[in-house]
């Protein structure tokens, strides 16, 4: 006589659960259908089982305000036509049942790149979307096929500091970081540097790029010139001055020039946003 032991089945490790359930959602998703297709199918159902026709159905979408024919209805229910936002919320209305019993049951791809489980689609529209992991991934819940992977991140954060290392000066943290102007192009020429340098200097010495600092500085004047001619030169002299307090930092930047960047990989994984 057997054992009770002899039937108890073998406990599963949490791995084994986690792959069979990854292995079902693969499933799930290459079975799915488009979302359209899915809608269209429930919709058909519905209709049919209540023995009304495409023409009832447009009928009564018209006195609702919608141009619906009846080839609409069968357009609709075939897949082929996508309803709109406003088509969306009528369809109550139209079928006699709340929304959620009208939405597809199954997993449905919303894009060529999203799919979602019905539970998760649901969620959403009911407002589970501000709930803090609205965006939950895996099986089950949310798919993005173009989702980038952590390695993918990371050799796209190590491009972007190749880039930027050709471009702003080395070790250059994000909050100085402002597209150059016409004004620091022109003060560019006569540091001989580049005006990314010169962005980027008047940001992390005054907070604000050399237009804005220039204004400032003449708004904080005694004796504003009065005439348009005085007012040019008196922002021609400002700047001037700017430009020879930028001098340091755009030699500093230039000294370290060309020198290879190294980005401090732990405290970008763990989300250090202070550059």
């Amino acid at each position: 006589m057997e054992s009770e032991e002899s039937h108890e089945s073998t406990p599963r490790d949490g791995s084994t659960a986690r792959k069979d359930a990854a292995d079902l959602w693969a499933h799930m998703l290459d079975q799915a259908p488009s979302f359209s297709v899915a809608l269209g199918q429930r919709l058909a159902e519905i209709r049919k089982s209540e023995k009304r026709t495409t023409e009832q159905v447009a009928q009564q979408a018209q006195q609702l305000g919608l141009t619906w024919h009846r080839t609409t209805v069968g357009q609709t229910e075939l897949g082929r036509r996508s309803l709109s936002a406003v088509e969306l919320l009528l369809l109550p209305l139209l079928y006699g049942k709340p929304l959620r019993e009208l939405l597809p049951d199954r997993t449905t791809w919303l894009t060529d790149a999203t799919a979602v489980f019905p539970e998760e689609l649901w969620r959403a529209i009911r407002g589970g979307w501000d709930e803090p992991g609205a965006m939950r991934h895996g099986p089950g819940r949310w798919h993005l096929a173009n989702r980038p992977s952590a390695d993918d991140v990371i050799e796209a954060v190590a491009a972007w500091a190749s880039r930027s290392a050709e471009r702003w000066p080395h070790g250059a943290l994000a909050k100085h970081v402002a597209p150059p102007d016409e004004a620091e192009a022109k003060a560019a020429k006569k540091l001989g540097t580049t005006a990314h340098y010169v962005a980027y200097a008047a940001r992390e010495l005054w907070g604000r790029g050399l237009v804005a600092e220039r204004e400032a500085r003449l708004g904080e004047r005694p004796d504003l010139p009065d005439s348009p001619r005085a007012l040019q030169a008196a922002r021609g002299h400002i700047t001037r001055a700017l430009i020879e307090e930028l001098a340091p930092a755009i030699r500093a930047y230039e000294e370290k020039r060309g020198e290879p960047e190294s980005l401090d990989w732990e405290a970008f994984e763990q989300g250090d946003s202070d550059g």
